[in-house]
This record gives C-alpha cells, structure tokens and sequence, in this order.
C-alpha cells in the first residue's frame, strides 16, 4: 500500500470537505475521491460516512486515522533519524525551491552558508510551488524556499515545521523596451488593451496579480499563460506583451535596456522569500537555520547603503 494513501486520510480528517483535502494535497477531487476509496478497499470497510450531509469518519475510520497518524509519524521519525546521521557525516542537504528562487536568491544563501561552514554537498531540486510544498511535506526535501505573500497562504503547517524570512522580492510589471519607452504601459486603455503574458490563476503568482487587478483598474487582455517566470520572461523579450516577474529575476534585461518598467509602484506586490525546515537535530542542521536567520538581516542592511535609481523612482542594487 502507498503510505501517500494515509497521509490523504489524515489530511481528510482534518478538513472540512473532500474539496478542501483535495486542494491541500494538489490533486483533483475526483482523484482524491478514488484514493481514499482505494484505502477503503485495502482495509476492507467504509472509513468515510458519506450518507452524512457533512465530512464525516464512521466509527472504523476514526479508529483508522488514530493508528495512521501514529504510523506516519514513526515513519518520519525514522526518516529523519537516517537522514541525520547521513547530513551529519556528509554535510549534504536537500532543497526544493521555485525556478526563479533558484536563480537569485539561493545562490546568495549558499554563498552564506558555505562562507561559515564551508563545501556542502546540495541535492536542489526546482519546480512550481505545489510541487516543491509536497516534496518538502512528505520528507523528499529537507528544505523549501519559496515565495509567500502576507494575504495568500500556503499550504504548510505552521506546527510541524518551522520557518524564516532571508530575503525580500517585488513583482513588476515589465515590457519590452521599445526606443527607452515600455512598449506596453500600465493601466492600458479601452482602445488599446494590454496583452498579459500570465501566470495560471491557481499559482501563488496569479493570486497575488488577480488580487491586485481587482484593486486597480487596468485594461488588460490575457493571452497567453504559464507558470513558470522564465517562460513568462522570455515571451515578453520577444515581444508577446506584459508580464509581472520577480525584480531580481530581470535585474540584468533593466540595466541592460533589454525591458522596461511598465507601472508606477502601485502596480508592485511585495513579496517575501522564506526559508521552510524542520526541527534542527545536528550542530550542521542547526546552523544552517542561524545562518539563515541572520541573512535577510545582513542583505537588508547593505542594499539600504548601496543603491541607485533605475531613472523611474525604483532603486536596485549596485
């Protein structure tokens, strides 16, 4: 039996609906449906009371959660301990982090940590943030960077894992930079819409630019979409039209003229990079975490004494 089918069962029994469990485990409801129905089969009886008009265990599923909860925790458990002794003896670690992370801000934190604790051997593996959240959450990763936003939440549970801000970034919106002048410009208008280079709806991206569209009145036409930032970043280079990206991610293309800055600040959305982890166990896990602790400080703190303007008000480092 896949032990995933557990963890599916203990997160139904938390939730208030297939479609809220569903959701948290980045699966379809329909798929999710069929995985605890196959649960059900290999224990033998019905685990879900779905007679009930809401989310209900029958008597055997409560009593089949208990023991599920007690054999995953074991499992992690063990899982760790191995892993521990493995980091301890290697200093190897394992991160899942977003593609644009990867190509800014983690360098950065390696750098810090290397610096004080000298080669570390890194397993990184990057992808979309549902897919580096569930690799982090069922033990594949012992770390997760990624992006959060203080009004979109994600789907990490605050009390089993703990986390730390290393580093600040801004979504802007960019267009290709036709003579010093963004070839599209924000808000747009009814004559001349803006073509939108966009992230899906469901990402934390998305989010955050569908929030922010539904404060601020601009005229856009979605036209193409796709999670990634460097996708999005390449179709506005050739010309395909606007795109919010992380500023760090296009820091070069500015300078360089190849984009523009297509909004005034209010079109920004501020964002923080976190650092996810479980609980340290070694003196090399535990210094990774102090290290990182201390990094956003230290960054804050130089970027605050080295900047210059882009010319349109918004300041990058030197």
């Amino acid at each position: 039996m896949d032990f995933k089918l557990l963890e599916d069962l203990v997160c139904l029994a938390h939730s208030t609906s297939f479609t809220s469990a569903a959701r948290e485990r980045f699966v379809t409801q329909p798929a999710f449906s069929r995985r605890i129905k196959a649960l059900e089969q290999w224990v033998g009886t019905d685990l879900v009371n779905r007679e009930s008009p809401q989310l209900e265990l029958t008597p055997q599923g409560q009593a089949f959660v208990v023991e599920a909860e007690e054999i995953l925790n074991r499992l992690y458990m063990a899982r760790d301990a191995a892993r521990s002794l493995n980091q301890q003896a290697k200093n190897e670690i394992s991160v899942a982090a977003q593609n644009s992370i990867v190509q800014t801000l983690f360098m950065q934190w390696m750098q810090h940590i290397e610096k004080a604790v000298g080669p570390v051997y890194v397993r990184l593996s990057s992808d979309r943030l549902s897919d580096c959240i569930e690799m982090f959450r069922n033990g594949s990763v012992d770390y997760l960077l990624c992006y959060t936003h203080d009004t979109l939440g994600i789907a990490i549970d605050s009390e089993r894992f703990h986390s730390t801000v290393i580093g600040m970034e801004t979504l802007v919106p960019v267009s290709l930079n036709m003579n010093g002048h963004p070839q599209h410009q924000l808000p747009g208008s009814e004559s001349k819409p803006i073509p939108l280079v966009a992230y899906t709806h469901q990402s934390l991206f998305g989010k955050a630019i569908d929030q922010l569209l539904e404060k601020e009145q601009g005229v856009l036409n979605r036209r193409y979409e796709n999670p990634f930032a460097h996708t999005l970043k390449s179709m506005v280079l050739a010309g395909y039209g606007l795109a919010w990206l992380p500023r760090s991610f296009v820091s070069d293309e500015l300078l360089r003229g190849d984009l523009c800055i297509a909004g005034d600040e209010r079109w920004h959305v501020p964002f923080e990079v976190r650092l996810y982890y479980r609980e340290p166990e070694n003196v090399f896990a535990k210094s990774i975490v102090r290290i990182s602790q201390k990094m956003y400080a230290k960054e804050n703190k130089a970027l605050s004494n080295e900047v210059i303007s882009d010319g349109e008000g918004i300041y990058i480092p030197k």
